[in-house]
């Protein structure tokens, strides 16, 4: 039985192998060069997103 070993891939090579994904990488290259940044606060982020949410369920 041959068993190969996983092939791992650099991100930046997987992500050129898309037309699309590739478009987009290059895009953001450029927006960080021209200093085109955002800046987004991580803890009140996780605020929003792991915020135990609450709902009511309502009866017929």
């Amino acid at each position: 039985m041959l068993i190969e070993p996983p092939f791992e891939e650099d991100e930046t090579t997987y992500l050129l192998k898309s037309e699309t994904n590739k478009k987009h990488l290059l895009k953001a290259l450029e927006n960080v060069e021209k200093g085109n940044l955002i800046f987004v606060n991580l803890d009140e982020y996780e605020k929003i997103v792991f915020e135990p949410q609450s709902y009511k369920i309502e009866e017929d």
